[in-house]
């Protein structure tokens, strides 16, 4: 499970940091996915990860793109920067975060190629969603990286509503009209983990499924994802766990087949993530995120 030789040679063996969070399988996602009290106790204010690449019997490129992650002081993610090669030139997105007092994402706001658009959240005294509005937001600054709300259109709004028992938690999705058109079920074992999901659609009644299994100490070890019940297609994938419970390895696969590799490799003297190897399996094209931080 490891990659080319001489790549990881850049890199010390290191003892992993209790940073990543990875109870909702959003690791390296549009999701935050980092400890915030690790990151509040440690004073992080950012982490920039610079990327370079190397394909198959080729020298490693830097590529001058980075992905940066801002944090506030109370160790919630707050800002996402990605840049990619664009078309014609080099160009980011961006994601923004805001949170109520009980620590619940509000806003979730991204650029694209029109401008940008937003998610708000409300919110019942569990910290169900109960409503979800997805919005088109204008920004009265030219420069994106500077956001200022000017107005804001409202495009579509779905709520949702909750039936609970001991062993199980569904979800259920109305439309702007008030028409209950999914249902979203989780279920969980004698442990209280989410051992199934299954997602319902009430007009043609397709469902889909997703399977998790855990290690010994209650750590996701794999997600199967079935998008057709009726079928049996399927992508997955595994992580693998340190003895501390902090990911050394993440395999994806589609149709057990694997198809793409990551190693997340860590700092011995700080204990914190270093770098981050991303294999594709098929063409050996590997992309090197390195990762440098700032602190309040």
């Amino acid at each position: 499970m490891k990659l080319i030789k001489f790549i990881l040679l850049i890199f010390p063996i290191c003892i992993q940091a209790q940073l990543l969070d990875n109870s909702k399988c959003a690791i390296f996602s549009d999701e935050p996915f980092f400890y915030s009290e690790f990151i509040k106790k440690n004073g992080i204010r950012e982490i920039k990860g610079v990327i370079s690449t190397k394909a198959s019997l080729k020298v490693i490129e830097q590529r001058n793109l980075v992905n940066t992650y801002i944090f506030n002081q109370a160790g919630q993610l707050t800002k996402q920067y990605r840049s990619f090669n664009g078309a014609d030139s080099k160009d980011t997105t961006i994601i923004s975060y805001f949170y109520n007092e009980e620590g619940n994402i509000t806003v979730q706001r991204t650029n694209d190629n029109y401008g940008f658009f937003s998610n708000n959240y409300d919110y019942d005294p569990s910290s169900h969603i109960i409503s979800k509005t997805y919005c088109r937001d204008e920004n009265t600054c030219e420069n994106k990286n500077d956001f200022s709300l000017g107005k804001q259109h409202v495009i579509v709004k779905e709520t949702f509503s909750y039936n609970e028992t001991d062993s199980s938690l569904s979800k259920h999705t109305y439309n702007s009209h008030g028409k209950k058109y999914q249902t979203f079920t989780s279920f969980f074992n004698e442990h209280s983990l989410i051992y199934k999901e299954v997602k319902k659609l009430i007009i043609n009644k397709k469902k889909s499924i997703i399977e998790y299994d855990y290690n010994d100490k209650g750590y996701i070890s794999k997600k199967t994802i079935y998008p057709d019940f009726n079928k049996p297609k399927n992508t997955s994938t595994t992580y693998d766990y340190d003895e501390l419970g902090n990911i050394e390895f993440i395999d994806e696969y589609r149709n057990d087949e694997r198809i793409t590799h990551k190693e997340i490799i860590y700092n011995k003297s700080t204990l914190l993530m270093k770098a981050l190897l991303i294999q594709d399996i098929e063409t050996n094209y590997i992309k090197i995120i390195k990762y440098s931080y700032s602190y309040w």
